[in-house]
């Protein structure tokens, strides 16, 4: 039976109480699960955030409408973290009932851009030594624990024909490898798969849930309509942006350009599906 919504209805979803919720939505949309990401805008509308697609940004100014704000101004950790208990993740099913007496808005981005972008602010977390940081946090000091995590994520990385990269390896190198292994690092690394798994498994695969699905180059014209339609002035400053880190970092510095045909083909295959998504929204 399809799913019917009154608008009265509470938002469907699931939501995120705790770093076991977490894990468990990214596994889902890992099995293949589309799981919408809905940020509630009023009674009549809403914003479907996906990771790399100027959320920060968008998710800064969802919190200024709440009258809320992020516990410091350049902390976009502690946005992502206030907005996650406000964020209804919607099945393709909910995401269709919902859209029903909701204007729904996305922002969608060009795959292979994403990918880089990704890569920018994320790849160094499949260095060896970055790995076992986490784990270590991960295991809170405890030994066994640790030797524990680290056997499992071994056992994982074999199965799945991967290893961490050495920490002074060239991050141009990183980032052509993953390109054509890009699966296997999905399943080996769940903040990495977050940043990476194609759109579609956020958005769905129907465009005509959305009112509107915009560009990366119209997200300060989307908040300057908020902001106008509240009455709130919002800040439109580009959030959590790389190009300020490229001299004392050399992984903030990777770029569209250094990626191989190889690799190129590798990723334009992988993301086919939001070329899909994006060509049947033009349609439509």
């Amino acid at each position: 039976m399809t799913l019917q919504l009154q608008a009265s209805d509470p938002l469907p979803g699931r939501r995120v109480h705790n770093n076991t919720d977490w894990a468990g939505i990214q596994l889902a949309i890992q099995a293949g699960a589309t799981l919408a990401p809905l940020l509630p805008l009023g009674a009549d509308a809403g914003y479907v955030w996906i990771p790399k697609n100027g959320c920060t940004s968008l998710k800064r100014a969802w919190l200024q409408l709440q009258r809320r704000a992020p516990s410091s101004p350049d902390d976009h950790v502690s946005v992502h973290a206030q907005v996650q208990p406000h964020t209804h993740w919607l099945t393709a099913e909910e995401l269709k009932a919902v859209a029903a007496h909701r204007g729904l808005v996305a922002i969608w981005r060009d795959p292979i851009d994403r990918f880089v972008s990704a890569c920018r602010s994320h790849l160094q977390e499949l260095t060896a030594g970055a790995i076992q940081r986490k784990l270590q946090y991960n295991t809170g000091g405890d030994a066994a624990r640790l030797a524990q995590a680290v056997s499992w994520h071994q056992d994982l990385f074999q199965r799945e024909g991967v290893v961490p990269f050495a920490d002074d390896i060239d991050p141009v190198d990183v980032m052509n490898q993953v390109a054509l292994q890009q699966n296997a690092w999905l399943r080996c690394h769940i903040d990495w798969s977050h940043h990476t798994t194609p759109q579609v498994s956020y958005l769905g695969g129907d465009p005509r849930a959305y009112r509107t699905i915009l560009g990366m180059e119209q997200i300060k014209v989307l908040i300057n309509h908020w902001s106008s339609v509240s009455a709130i002035a919002l800040d439109t400053a580009p959030q959590h942006e790389s190009k300020a880190l490229e001299a004392s970092d050399p992984w903030r510095r990777l770029h569209r350009d250094q990626l191989s045909s190889g690799a190129l083909v590798a990723l334009e295959r992988f993301y086919a599906a939001d070329w899909a998504f994006l060509e049947l929204a033009q349609q439509q």
